[in-house]
């Protein structure tokens, strides 16, 4: 964790107003992590964005986590199949 900013998961829980319970769900479907040091739980901070949109699917939209993992898996396979359209175009002006 050297170097890594980080924010306990209480701090999270209260500011955010989740549950605690619905992290431990996030991470246990790998949509999240979770370190422990010194028998205190946190979250990265680069996490922050994710949790955020997470907890407005689940609080504000009522989208389970299993359609959430679904969700956030369709969003990173829209993201690649664009790379993969940038590239192909990139190759294809090539030979215009």
């Amino acid at each position: 964790m050297a170097g890594e900013e980080i924010i306990p998961i209480e701090l999270f829980c209260t500011s955010y107003q989740v549950e605690e319970s619905f992290l431990e769900t996030l991470e246990s479907y790998g949509l999240i992590s979770i370190t422990i040091d010194d028998q205190r739980r946190y979250i990265l901070m680069e996490e922050i964005v994710e949790l955020e949109k997470f907890s407005r699917l689940y609080y504000e939209l009522e989208i389970n986590v299993p359609g959430i993992e679904a969700l956030q898996h369709m969003m990173e396979r829209i993201k690649q199949m664009q790379q993969e359209l940038a590239d192909l175009k990139a190759r294809l002006k090539i030979y215009e």
